[in-house]
Parts: C-alpha cells; sequence; structure tokens
C-alpha cells in the first residue's frame, strides 16, 4: 500500500459508487501515518449533494483523463 499521495489538489477524481458515479475535486491529501494505513484525500463533490467534501481513501478513486 503507497505512504504518498498519487493525487494532487485541483485534479479531477471519479468514486465509482454502485448505485452512480460520482466526479470531484481534489482539495488536499494527506500521507499515510505508517506503512499499511490508507492515503487519505479530501474531495469536493460536483454537484447537489448533502455531504460537500469529504475524505475518501485514494484506493477508491480514479483519475479522469482529459480529451
Amino acid at each position: 500500500m503507497a505512504i504518498t499521495p498519487k493525487f494532487k489538489p485541483g485534479q479531477l477524481v471519479r468514486y465509482g459508487n454502485p448505485t452512480h458515479d460520482l466526479v470531484g475535486l481534489v482539495k488536499s491529501t494527506q500521507f499515510a501515518r505508517r506503512r499499511g494505513d490508507p492515503v487519505f484525500v479530501l474531495v469536493q463533490w460536483c454537484g447537489k449533494y448533502r455531504q460537500q467534501e469529504e475524505y475518501i481513501p485514494q484506493s477508491e478513486l480514479k483519475l479522469v483523463e482529459g480529451s
């Protein structure tokens, strides 16, 4: 498991929820405290959701590629 974040603030990421995909903007990242702990990413979701920002493990996010 990674200790350093693979995303940078300002990047768009996708969270693959079983019901629907969410797209959000990376606001900040946290390094893992020790080996084996997940790296968390603070994501601000696009659209109207009850929870505008939340920390998500980086392993559950994918980078949105531009065309």
